[in-house]
């Protein structure tokens, strides 16, 4: 039996470009989501049309009836719908996956002969799936425990183990935009409640689709952890850019020296928009501009030293983040 699909279509995307295209619709797409589920649904649909993916799994904890937790495919989605269950979900399957979640690295790439027997090897080279990616992330937050899971559920520490199987050889740039766009996913569901901060001692946990969970904490001074809540790393869309005046350029004489005109149209547009209380994926939303476009005219605006950026609590953060290549 023979691929189903075109040879040439087996050839590596634009990795770099393809992760600003997600991003950019993930800050758009993620407003309307209430469950962690709907974003690793929405991610593997992405992966799989923007990255030319062919099977995605997501693997998280779960809890059994004798409370020992054990690994859990939570979310499956082939590009062609009728590989057979037979090839996507079997104990080689899992195996693999326990020994990522084991060895907690961020990525690793396999030629897939190096992980499945013989025979699973033909059946996945028949439907174009030649290499695999996967790897582990977690997060001081709270996973909530998968829908229309039997018995009582409460959230685990986020963890996840993911594979990639592709049909071409996977640059570094496309591990890269997959490891950046899963952290971003990961802080963007935080921010959203759908992952849970780790409650204050003595206090309730919201539960995922709650009010308190998906409005977030009110007012500007919801930027401030609260006590015993853990530290994690901000995404780079939760950076907030703040205008700065350059010394020099206050204590120039020239009158139009404060004023200096900004050439580019996309950092002249953006500097208007910036308010000191938005974060980018906020600027991104409000001016309509692409996330790309704007990462790119934050790099001018650094560069002019007309802007800083902060984190949500209000500590300078290094600009080196948006030269990161």
């Amino acid at each position: 039996m023979s691929s189903q699909y075109p040879q040439g279509r087996a050839s590596s995307p634009d990795a770099r470009r393809q992760q600003f295209v997600v991003m950019n619709l993930l800050l758009r797409a993620v407003a309307a989501m209430y469950t962690i589920d709907e974003l690793f649904q929405w991610l593997c649909y992405a992966f799989i049309e923007h990255f030319q993916i062919e099977l995605i799994e997501f693997w998280t904890p779960l809890l059994t009836p004798a409370r020992t937790s054990v690994l859990h495919l939570r979310t499956m989605l082939p590009r062609d719908p009728n590989l057979p269950e037979q090839i996507t979900y079997n104990e080689q399957m899992l195996l693999i996956a326990q020994r990522f979640a084991f060895e907690q690295r961020p990525i690793q790439t396999f030629a897939i002969e190096m992980l499945f027997p013989p025979q699973q090897v033909s059946l996945l080279h028949q439907h174009a799936c030649h290499y695999c990616l996967g790897g582990f992330m977690s997060s001081p937050v709270l996973l909530p425990a998968p829908p229309a899971t039997p018995g009582p559920q409460e959230p685990l520490p986020f963890a996840l183990t993911y594979l990639f199987l592709v049909g071409y050889q996977p640059p570094p740039e496309l591990q890269q935009a997959i490891t950046m766009l899963l952290r971003q996913a990961i802080g963007l569901a935080t921010q959203r409640g759908l992952l849970l901060h780790p409650p204050v001692p003595g206090s309730a946990v919201p539960g995922p689709g709650s009010r308190a969970a998906l409005a977030g904490p009110p007012g500007a001074t919801a930027r401030t952890p609260g006590p015993g809540r853990q530290s994690q790393p901000v995404p780079l869309t939760a950076l907030i850019p703040r205008r700065k005046e350059d010394a020099e350029l206050l204590t120039s004489e020239n009158p139009f020296a404060r004023s200096a005109a900004i050439a580019d149209k996309r950092a002249r547009r953006l500097h208007g928009a910036i308010d000191g209380l938005q974060s980018i994926a906020e600027l991104v939303q409000s001016t309509g501009m692409e996330l790309a476009d704007v990462l790119a005219a934050l790099q001018i605006l650094v560069k002019m030293r007309r802007v800083e950026l902060v984190d949500p609590d209000g500590r300078l953060v290094s600009a080196e983040r948006l030269f990161e290549s």
